[in-house]
């Protein structure tokens, strides 16, 4: 979990302890939703990408990737370019006709 103005470099840094792909959350002040970040390992299969400015805050790679689904970044010690994959937020309306239609005998 996260605080929007965190600086990128340092949560990352709590990123690279786990050694493997990591779920970031984070809450959106002005909305108060729950927003989250699948973040993969650095890998060198990836094209290295220029690091992160060095005042980048963690909100600004939460935008980047819901801007498009995912956004290739690297931060200032990492050697390779990892991805973050902004993960949908969930809609309860879509879950309520999903389970209506699949009690109908209708495939989904």
């Amino acid at each position: 979990m996260t605080q929007p103005l965190e600086a990128l470099d340092d949560v990352m840094g709590l990123v690279s302890v786990h050694k493997r792909p990591v779920l970031v959350a984070m809450v959106e002040p002005q909305s108060e939703e729950l927003k989250f970040l699948h973040i993969s390992e650095p890998s060198p299969v990836l094209e290295v990408v220029q690091a992160s400015a060095p005042r980048s805050k963690i909100k600004d790679l939460f935008g980047q990737a819901e801007h498009s689904g995912m956004a290739a970044f690297r931060v200032k010690y990492w050697q390779y370019t990892a991805i973050a994959h902004a993960v949908p937020p969930f809609d309860a309306s879509m879950l309520g006709h999903r389970y209506a239609t699949q009690e109908s005998g209708s495939s989904v």
